[in-house]
């Protein structure tokens, strides 16, 4: 009787120092599983998407600031006959192009975000390759397509911040006119509106060539197909 309650109870510790033991096992993360052999590919695309996305909607942008402008200039430069019917369709411009420039840096926070995990990705395929010096090489690529996308990134903001100077001069003309809508009201302008157009012209120049190079860019990551 005694024998068998010492062989219990030592079945019951050897089950109570095994039970931590056997819940360690079960909640150890696993191993990091390896980068398949196509999802270099797969961030590419998805990169290269998400560019587009941002290509489209910065082009939509410049189209309707473009517009933004004609709209100004047909009530403020040019003689407008119908000066109240011409200023709702300059708000009416104004909103568009508002919308628009928001989708752009939106688009343009997604794409980064793809870029993020696309050079990360490739980077850690990277440091995979044995050969030491076609790693430096496939190092070197990374390096310079980086550059190359910061380059893009650089123009694109410093569109961005010409764009919105030229938003925040338009705000000020449009109250400048709310209760002043006249002919003399125009003729004084007539000093603001030549910078503004001046201004407009080098904003709408400055996002049309970062789209460019953007567009060059992700043209530049595409693999050909036959």
């Amino acid at each position: 009787m005694h024998t068998t309650s010492v062989r219990a109870a030592g079945v019951l510790l050897t089950t109570l120092l095994a039970a931590p033991l056997m819940a360690a096992a079960q909640t150890a993360p696993a191993p990091s599983a390896e980068r398949s052999r196509t999802e270099g590919i797969k961030e590419t695309e998805r990169f290269v998407k998400a560019g587009n996305h941002a290509h489209e909607s910065i082009a939509n942008a410049h189209h309707e600031t473009k517009h933004t402008l004609d709209m100004y200039n047909n009530l403020v430069t040019q003689p407008s006959k119908n000066m109240k019917s011409d200023y709702k369709k300059l708000l009416g411009a104004v909103d568009d192009m508002k919308e628009e420039v928001a989708a752009a840096r939106l688009e343009i926070t997604n794409m980064r975000t793809h870029a993020d995990t696309y050079f990360n990705g490739r980077e850690a395929t990277n440091k995979t390759i044995q050969d030491k010096a076609l790693q430096s090489s496939a190092a070197a690529r990374l390096a310079a397509s980086r550059k190359d996308f910061d380059a893009a990134l650089e123009s694109l903001r410093a569109s961005g911040d010409a764009l919105e100077a030229f938003e925040k001069n338009l705000a000020d003309q449009i109250k400048f006119l709310e209760s002043d809508l006249t002919p003399t009201a125009m003729t004084a302008l007539k000093p603001a509106a030549d910078k503004l157009n001046a201004q407009g012209t080098d904003a709408l120049g400055k996002v049309e060539t970062a789209n460019a190079g953007l567009r060059a860019y992700l043209d530049g990551l595409k693999a050909p197909k036959s």
